[in-house]
């Protein structure tokens, strides 16, 4: 038994050396939280029901495109957490922030949100050293109804060298595909007040 217990050591040994080291990012919303309005609880919600990731994000390593056909998997930098959890997550809390101004609330969870948010990442990665992008498909829904069907592709450059410049710089994306679909949320939402009220 001590035999095989010095042999395992000696394999490990062998094989092992160090640990690989990594480093974990995570997406940070860039816009504080405001307070609703104060009619907020007669007011419209808005959920995000589904993000889908194609297969090649759907992993831990940060990608980089080099061209349209090649991707490179970064060997050190890391998502902290599933990268659809997280993009639904921080997606909620931008248009959170974009539209309680105007009293339209998201909830962190809700059976039966008044407008309905599901989006397609296309792609979601670094473009080089001094850029991100993030290119997605998306969809606004009232009830069953479909409201808008959009293709958003945004680029934003990366602000300083440091290992987590990539990382603000893709929630700064999220942000921005936030602020895109806010606005078709309020343009849906006025011409909801302008319809007539029935008559009792």
């Amino acid at each position: 038994m001590r035999r095989a217990a010095l042999l395992l050591v000696c394999c490990c040994a062998c094989l092992g050396g160090k640990q690989p080291q990594y480093d974990y990012f995570v997406l940070t919303p860039t816009r504080a939280l405001a307070e609703p309005a104060r009619d907020a609880a007669q007011r419209s919600t808005v959920g995000v029901s589904q993000v889908t990731i194609p297969g090649y994000l759907d992993r831990e390593s940060i990608v980089t495109r080099t061209d349209d056909h090649r991707v490179v998997y970064s060997k050190r930098d890391r998502w902290a957490e599933p990268l659809d959890q997280a993009f639904e997550r921080s997606l909620r809390h931008e248009l959170a922030a974009a539209l309680a101004p105007v009293g339209i609330t998201v909830p962190s969870s809700t059976s039966a949100p008044t407008y309905d948010v599901q989006v397609d990442l296309l792609r979601f990665e670094r473009l080089g050293a001094s850029r991100v992008e993030l290119w997605a498909r998306w969809t606004l829904r009232m009830d069953t109804k479909l409201v808008h069907a959009g293709e958003t592709r945004i680029e934003v450059r990366v602000a300083g060298s440091g290992d987590g410049a990539a990382a603000a710089a893709l929630s700064g994306a999220i942000a921005r595909l936030a602020t895109v679909i806010a606005a078709k949320v309020q343009i849906a939402e006025a011409g909801l007040e302008r319809q007539p009220q029935a008559s009792s």
